[in-house]
C-alpha cells in the first residue's frame, strides 16, 4: 500500500481492509481490479463524493443498499466487464468455478446443484445454486 500515492485512495483501501477483514490476497485482488477507480467512475459526481467520504470514515451500513455490492466484477471467471452476459451464462460460469472451488476445499463440502426447487406453503421457488457443508 506504500506504493499508492493518492492519500484518499490509500485511506480507502486501509479502511476497507479493516472493515471487510480483507486478507493480503483479497487486498491485492482489489488493487489489481482497481476497485477505488471503478467506484469513482460509476454514478457520476455524487458517487465521487461518497467514495471520498468512504476513504475518510470507512463504510457505514445504514441502508440496505449499503450492503449490496455494485458493480459486480467477475474477473475470476475470465469475463470482460463491458460485455453484457446472459444470466444463464453467468450461472454456468459461476457453477463451474464453484465446483472447482469446493473440490479444492476437500471433504465435507457439497454442491447439490442449480435451479433446485423448494416449496414453501403452496408456492414453488427455485434456488439458483444450492450447496452446504457437512461436518
Amino acid at each position: 500500500m506504500l506504493s499508492i500515492e493518492n492519500d484518499d485512495e490509500r485511506s480507502f483501501y486501509e479502511k476497507e481492509c479493516i472493515n471487510s477483514n480483507w486478507s493480503v490476497r483479497e487486498l491485492k485482488r482489489q488493487l489489481e481490479t482497481l476497485l477505488f477507480e471503478r467506484l469513482l467512475l460509476s454514478d457520476g459526481k455524487n458517487n465521487k463524493e461518497k467514495v471520498y467520504e468512504l476513504s475518510k470514515v470507512g463504510q457505514m451500513l445504514s441502508t440496505p443498499e449499503d450492503i449490496l455490492k455494485e458493480p459486480y466484477v467477475f474477473e475470476f471467471l475470465g469475463m470482460k466487464e463491458p460485455k453484457p452476459i446472459l444470466e444463464k451464462d453467468l450461472e454456468r460460469k459461476l457453477v463451474k468455478h464453484m465446483e472447482e472451488f469446493l473440490l479444492e476445499l476437500g471433504k465435507g463440502f457439497m454442491f447439490v446443484g442449480t435451479q433446485q426447487r423448494i416449496t414453501l406453503g403452496n408456492t414453488h421457488y427455485y434456488v439458483d445454486m444450492f450447496f452446504f457443508i457437512i461436518r
